[in-house]
């Protein structure tokens, strides 16, 4: 008993179908291609210091890329100053704590800026030393991530 031809490719079809629906699904990490930093650092001649930082990765890869960073001293002396500073930056781990990640921000001009990733999502300056950076209450400062707005804007109506 022979089955005709015809008959071999809606079953072929139906095999190929099923076989494919049971394949499960790989898991994607996503890496965001910017991400924004706000937050206020402590000032020896100033009320404070405004800070937004925004760092760029490769979209395809999350790898670091470049940096901006925008600060405006409060309330110093002669009157606020604005300071701005772009560069590259690099993930790295700390030398004295090798379980410690650190962002290691290198500005076309003048000294390296470092960060702690925070589990939350926020980056911990650190001083030059390498301790966390705080306040006069001996409270850690962070820069806190921005997360963006995925609202639409909405059109007038006329």
């Amino acid at each position: 008993m022979t089955i005709p031809m015809r008959w071999h490719l809606p079953i072929l079809i139906s095999l190929t179908l099923t076989a494919c629906a049971g394949t499960p699904q790989s898991q994607v990490d996503y890496a965001p291609s910017t991400e924004k930093f706000e937050g206020t650092l402590p000032c020896g001649d100033c009320s404070g210091i405004d800070t937004t930082l925004v760092l760029k990765r490769d979209p395809i890869t999350g790898e670091p890329r470049s940096f901006y960073l925008h600060q405006t001293r409060i309330d110093a002396p002669g009157g606020e100053r604005v300071d701005t500073s772009w560069g590259n930056w690099s993930k790295s781990r700390d030398v004295s704590d090798f379980e410690r990640r650190i962002y290691v921000l290198q500005p076309e001009v003048g000294a390296a800026h470092v960060y702690v990733p925070l589990e939350n999502g926020d980056l911990q300056p650190l001083e030059a030393q390498g301790a966390p950076l705080t306040d006069d209450n001996d409270q850690d400062i962070t820069l806190q991530r921005m997360t963006p707005s995925l609202h639409l804007p909405t059109r007038a109506t006329e």
